[in-house]
């Protein structure tokens, strides 16, 4: 428990290994559909937020209006999404609001582009997935099926798919060569080093965190015993066996080579200043107090292109789609008349 990873670390680990773009995209197919199950599923049961009586909408786009009605519900949506059942932290509701309303117009603008574009939708595949969704739903005791619930749902695959089609578009139009990607590692290196690394061994004397201080003072005495006996003779290994309670103690504290990150800020201070072979004084960590010797340093590590080349094409491709496609909304937004209630922004 005491060597945790980061984002940070996933992210270069990722830079290193193999292409996960596979799998990326089978996950948000994924949460796609269940997204759309629980905004269709929110447009039946209704919302708290709705204004019915308001004499407005939230915005129109062109001829396209956006109902404070789709508004609360996707709201509601992506707040459970995101937030999961608890309220919104109350600083970050109006951008919040902000935000759900400007992807609402971002997609009411790709759907117009969609079908000026002709962008065709594939009726055979949305009758495919309506299928498959009646069949896992079929109503029990010959009850009747929601017709209006399986409608909008085929609309909102109908529009997902519009969305989809112009985001493919705007991918086929760029061209990657392989000079581009070699500028980009050059320009991206550090996405593609691997950090410098320390092997490193623990001994833990592991505390409840809701513990009083008497306990955590006791815990800090016995680690210094333990290690003035270290520092007298007593092998690191055999003490760690002995005292440790990290799920390290049976290789012997041994943690192996960790990276930054991968350990709190008051152990990687502490331990950047060891030299190989020096153990440091008891640290409070959030499992207990614990002792740290440092084997060995291995500095940071550039991965050659030719061994990162396809991680590097495919880090470009993403990027280069995510800047065509917000050019393409900039675009279509100054050429687009919008008009947004902005007191509808602001949380009641």
């Amino acid at each position: 428990p005491i060597v945790r990873g980061t984002n940070q670390m996933k992210q270069q680990r990722s830079a290193i290994g193999g292409s996960a773009a596979a799998r990326v995209r089978d996950v948000a197919r994924v949460a796609l559909v269940a997204l759309v199950v629980v905004f269709v599923g929110s447009l039946l049961l209704g919302s708290d937020e709705v204004r019915a009586d308001a004499p407005e909408p939230l915005a129109t786009v062109g001829d396209a209006v956006i109902t404070l009605q789709e508004y609360s519900i996707a709201l509601r949506t992506e707040a459970r999404r995101r937030f999961y059942h608890t309220q919104p932290p109350e600083k970050e509701l109006q951008a919040f609001h902000r935000e759900v309303a400007d992807r609402l117009i971002e997609r009411q603008l790709a759907l117009q582009e969609a079908r000026r574009r002709g962008v065709r939708v594939d009726t055979q595949e949305i009758e495919s997935r309506i299928k498959s969704h009646q069949d896992r739903t079929k109503p029990r005791n010959g009850g009747k099926d929601d017709k209006v619930f399986w409608a909008s749902l085929r609309r909102e695959l109908e529009m997902d798919q519009l969305v989809k089609g112009l985001r493919d578009q705007v991918r086929s139009g760029l061209a990657l060569n392989d000079a581009a990607v070699l500028a980009y590692y050059q320009g991206n290196r550090d996405k593609f080093t691997e950090p410098e690394s320390t092997r490193l061994s623990a001994l833990l004397l592991k505390v409840a965190p809701s513990s009083g201080q008497d306990v955590w003072n006791a815990a800090t005495e016995e680690a210094r015993r333990i290690l003035k006996q270290i520092r007298a003779g007593a092998a690191f290994d055999e003490m760690a066996r002995l005292h440790s309670g990290d799920g390290s103690a049976a290789k012997g504290g041994d943690l192996g080579y960790v990276h930054k990150g991968m350990l709190g800020n008051v152990v990687e201070d502490a331990v950047v200043t060891l030299r190989p072979g020096e153990i440091s004084e008891p640290l409070t960590v959030l499992e207990g107090v614990a002792l740290f010797k440092l084997h060995d340093r291995k500095p940071p590590v550039l991965h050659e292109f030719a061994q990162v080349k396809q991680r590097a094409r495919e880090f470009l491709q993403k990027e280069s789609e995510e800047k065509a496609w917000r050019d393409l909304m900039g675009r279509l937004s100054a050429g687009t008349t919008i008009k947004l209630q902005e007191k509808y922004l602001t949380p009641s």
